[in-house]
């Protein structure tokens, strides 16, 4: 199904955001490349059965910056805004990554937005010993060797030629992302509110994550309470780009036990 690209103003910023299908809303968070084309694979997959939603964040893709976002709890604020902005009253949220901790934020602050959580190669902060890898400062080839497993993906994305648009967009979330480096306010410290979180939750993992590591989301699943965790073998960090039939066939699948029991 073909996506739409739409735009709404928040605060004074035009947002751009993609829109599809019909059903159940979803809302996909991504990254912290912060770009709804993140999902590119993923989105038309699983608009054959909900009404999902995508967006680049403030200052990243081809969204306006705003000055006051300069942590992920800014960013987390900032998407009650956006929903409200475009009529979203309550989804099914999804968090890759940067996205999943805005995800947990979001499940904490505004729990009645939201029918279920999942969260993508996601942590609930930092672990003594485990460090957490940022793209930020990278290049291309060490992101690919870092991020991604799959041979095949690796030598896809190495083959790609982006267009200058596309180049541009890439640049501008790297600057994005790297002020919110600079600020040390990108990964919250939420090990201890886990216990809090009440609906129905979903952990993805990948068994060859070299950025987030499995045992993060072994202790976000210890961590919330009744939560189902699922890991992905012979998989990267990049898990919406290595594995994206599967990992729309798990939410699908997850969403709908979940719909038998409500």
């Amino acid at each position: 199904m073909i996506a739409h690209e739409r735009r709404v103003v928040v605060h004074g910023a035009s947002i751009r955001y993609l829109e599809a299908g019909q059903g159940a809303p979803i809302l996909l968070l991504p990254s912290a490349a912060g770009r709804a084309a993140e999902y590119r694979e993923v989105l038309p997959l699983l608009s054959k059965s909900f009404h999902v939603y995508a967006l680049d964040y403030p200052g990243f893709g081809q969204s306006d910056s705003l000055p006051s976002i300069e942590g992920t709890e800014d960013l987390a604020r900032f998407m009650i805004d956006w929903m409200d902005a475009v009529g979203l009253q309550r989804c099914h949220l999804v968090g890759f990554s940067l996205g999943g901790w805005m995800g947990l934020l979001l499940a904490l602050s505004h729990p009645e937005r939201f029918q279920t959580l999942i969260l993508i190669a996601a942590s609930g902060g930092r672990l003594p010993g485990v460090p957490i890898v940022s793209p930020s400062g990278m290049n291309f080839k060490e992101i690919l060797d870092r991020f991604y497993h799959r041979p095949e993906i690796r030598e896809k994305l190495a083959r790609h030629k982006p267009t200058p648009a596309e180049r541009e967009e890439i640049l501008r979330s790297s600057r994005a992302l790297a002020r919110l480096v600079e600020r040390k306010k990108v990964v919250p410290e939420l090990h201890n509110r886990l216990h809090e979180i009440r609906m129905p939750t979903l952990i993805i993992s990948a068994d060859h994550d070299r950025a987030i590591p499995a045992i993060y989301q072994e202790r976000l699943h210890s961590g919330i309470l009744g939560s189902k965790r699922s890991v992905f073998r012979e998989t990267g960090h990049a898990v919406p780009a290595e594995r994206p039939m599967e990992l729309a066939g798990e939410i699908e699948k997850f969403i709908a036990e979940i719909s038998e029991k409500y």
